[in-house]
C-alpha cells in the first residue's frame, strides 16, 4: 500500500491514520513494526531512506507513517526530497512494508512533490466539512450510538461549535451520555442545557478586549475562564473558531457590506453572531485578524502534537498583539 492523505480537516485526518494503525495490527496479530518520521519535528529525510531501504526480518508487516514533509520549504530539502521520491517509491520495491504520507494541510498545488505523489500514490484529500456533508456527519455520529437528533438540535451544535470537528464530538458525546439508554432522540432543549453558553460569552469578551486593545482587561478575563476549570483545548478551539469567522466577516465588511443580514446569507452565519462581531472589526484590519488566526493555527497544531503549553502561548500571544 501506497498512500497519501492530506488536507485541512485535521480530525478525519487523525481518524483515518488510526484506523490504518489498529487493522495493520489486527491483521497481522500484532507481529508488525511501525516507524513514524515527522518532518514538523525535524529533517528526517536520512532516517527515512534506511528505513526504506532496510527490511524488517521479525515482523510480517511494516508500516511507515512520514508525516509532514511540505512543512519544510527550504529549496535544497525539496530538491533532495524530489530525488529520493523517484528512486525509492515509484517502482513498486517496498515488500512488506506499506507506507502512508500524512500531511495536516492543503499543499501548494504547484509543488512538484505534491503533484508527484497524487501520480503514484492512491490520494485521499480531506476537506473541512460544511452544509449539508457537516449535517450528515453530525447524524451519523449521533446515529452510531443508536440516537436519532432533532434539527433543531444540529443547528444549535453547528452554530456553537462551527466546523470544529474535535468540539463537535465533544459535545455529541456528553449529549449522547447525558440522555442516557432510554432516550432514542436528541432534542433541541438537550443541547441548549449542556452547550457551555457562559464560556462562549466569555471568550468573546476577551476577544473584543483584545480587538480594542485592552490587554490587561482581555488577558484577566483568560484567567478567570481556566480558574473556573474550562479546558484549555476548548478555550483555542472556540478562538480559533471565532476569529475564522471574523475573516470570513472581514472579507465582505471591507468592501463595504455592512449589513449583518446581509453579510449573514453570504457567509452562512447566524445574523446575531455576525451583528456581534461586526464591532470588533472597526478596530481589526484583515492583516492582523490573518497573522492571530495563523498564530492560533500553529498553537493548536503544536499543542496537538505535545509541543506548546496552550495558557502560556495564548498569553504571549495576547501580551503581543
Amino acid at each position: 500500500m501506497k498512500l497519501f492523505l492530506y488536507g485541512e480537516d485535521k480530525f478525519r485526518l487523525k481518524e483515518k491514520l488510526k484506523k490504518i494503525k489498529d487493522e495493520t495490527a489486527d491483521k497481522n496479530d500484532s507481529n508488525f513494526s511501525l516507524s513514524v518520521f515527522d518532518f514538523g519535528e525535524s529533517d528526517s529525510l536520512n532516517e527515512l531512506k534506511k528505513s526504506i531501504n532496510t527490511q524488517d526480518l521479525f515482523a510480517d508487516k511494516r508500516l511507515i507513517i512520514v508525516k509532514n514533509i511540505f512543512s519544510i520549504k527550504e529549496a535544497g530539502f525539496k530538491k533532495g526530497l524530489g530525488e529520493f521520491l523517484e528512486k525509492n517509491l515509484k517502482a513498486d520495491l517496498l515488500g512488506n512494508s506499506e507506507i502512508v504520507f500524512y500531511e495536516e494541510s492543503l499543499p501548494n498545488s504547484k509543488d512538484k512533490n505534491f503533484q508527484w505523489l497524487l501520480k503514484n500514490f492512491k490520494s485521499e484529500e480531506y476537506k473541512k466539512l460544511s452544509g449539508i456533508q457537516l449535517k450528515k456527519w453530525i447524524e451519523e455520529n449521533f446515529s452510531e450510538a443508536g440516537k436519532e437528533v432533532e434539527e433543531g438540535a444540529i443547528i444549535r451544535l453547528t452554530e456553537c461549535c462551527g466546523d470544529d470537528l474535535f468540539r463537535l464530538k465533544n459535545e455529541i458525546n456528553k449529549a449522547i451520555n447525558f440522555s442516557g439508554k432510554k432516550e432514542k432522540k436528541i432534542l433541541t432543549q438537550d443541547l441548549d442545557s449542556l452547550l457551555n453558553t457562559r464560556s462562549e460569552a466569555d471568550i468573546f469578551r476577551t476577544i473584543e478586549f483584545f480587538a480594542a486593545g485592552n490587554k490587561k482587561m482581555a488577558l484577566q478575563t483568560l484567567h478567570n475562564q481556566l480558574e473556573k476549570g474550562d479546558d484549555p483545548f476548548y478555550i483555542l478551539s472556540m478562538y480559533i473558531y471565532q476569529f475564522r469567522n471574523l475573516l470570513k466577516i472581514a472579507d465582505f465588511y471591507f468592501q463595504g457590506i455592512r449589513n449583518h443580514f446581509e453579510i449573514s446569507k453570504l457567509v452562512r452565519l447566524h445574523p446575531f453572531v455576525v451583528q456581534k462581531s461586526l464591532g470588533n472589526l472597526d478596530r481589526l484590519n484583515q492583516a492582523k485578524l490573518r497573522k492571530i488566526y495563523q498564530a492560533l493555527e500553529k498553537i493548536d497544531s503544536d499543542a496537538k502534537n505535545g509541543k506548546r503549553n496552550i495558557e502560556a502561548s495564548l498569553d504571549f500571544l495576547i501580551a503581543e498583539n
